[in-house]
């Protein structure tokens, strides 16, 4: 698979070149590298595959190094950081979830 990030979406390709899914991540205005996960799509004949989570995963990775802030929009983004609270460290502290998780 092929990760490509361009006008704020996540593109996923296979190794042909064909569109598999993507994660979109619009801006939040009037404020510095803050960013909202509003859509996570694959192609129906990727579903259950496991693409989903490794877009989400994959940009959580990339947050991380651009010091950005998450907000949270896609109900499958915030079951999949219900899933594993250690990508909550994107999150503002008053958006991430009860866990058991410490900075």
């Amino acid at each position: 698979m092929h990760y490509k990030y361009e006008n704020n979406v996540l593109t996923v390709t296979n190794d042909q070149g064909e569109y598999v899914g993507e994660l979109d991540y619009p801006a939040i205005p009037d404020y510095d590298n803050r960013y909202a996960i509003e859509r996570v799509f694959v192609a129906s004949t990727y579903r259950g595959t496991g693409v989903a989570s490794d877009l989400v995963k994959t940009f959580v990775e990339h947050a991380k190094e651009e010091g950005w802030v998450i907000k949270l929009m896609c109900p499958y983004a915030v079951a999949q950081f219900k899933r594993h609270p250690e990508y909550q460290k994107v999150l503002l502290p008053e958006d991430r979830f009860p866990t058991t998780f410490t900075d």
